[in-house]
């Protein structure tokens, strides 16, 4: 389960970060940072409970990936990973809450840590584009 108390009363659905068995580590907090980015970063006063809404729907969009991840053998914690590199690297506050471009960035993400289709030579040779902009980015990432 979810290292947050369900206190709240209800049915226990309060977004915990469990679908199944699978627990994603820092999921609901990646997806309450995003919410925040893309709705109050130009507006302080939006709500709470605006804001765990949008949250949830995030959340939801990445639990999808859960299976195909955790199927890999791969860390479900790379799915928050995801979330905050998306907050970092493409939101932005007039992007509301418009889901497609999260559920279209996150499958691209997901499918670049855990590639799932046989890659011409030609496909593959962008993924030394990548690792080379990979790299780039975590040196800049220690400075």
């Amino acid at each position: 389960m979810s290292d947050r108390p369900d206190d709240d009363g209800d049915d226990g659905d309060d977004g915990d970060e469990d679908t199944g068995d699978l627990l994603v580590p820092g999921l609901h907090d990646a997806c309450m940072e995003l919410a925040h980015v893309v709705l109050a970063s130009g507006q302080p006063q939006v709500s709470r409970d605006i804001l765990e809404t949008l949250a949830s729907r995030f959340q939801r969009e990445a639990e999808d990936f859960v299976q195909l991840v955790a199927g890999s053998g791969r860390d479900t914690a790379l799915l928050a990973r995801a979330v905050h590199y998306l907050v970092d690297a493409h939101a932005l506050p007039l992007m509301g809450t418009d889901m497609e471009w999260f559920r279209q960035a996150l499958a691209c993400l997901v499918e670049l840590a855990v590639p799932g289709i046989a890659l011409s030579a030609q496909g593959a040779a962008f993924l030394r584009d990548v690792e080379t902009g990979v790299r780039q980015a975590l040196l800049d990432a220690d400075d």
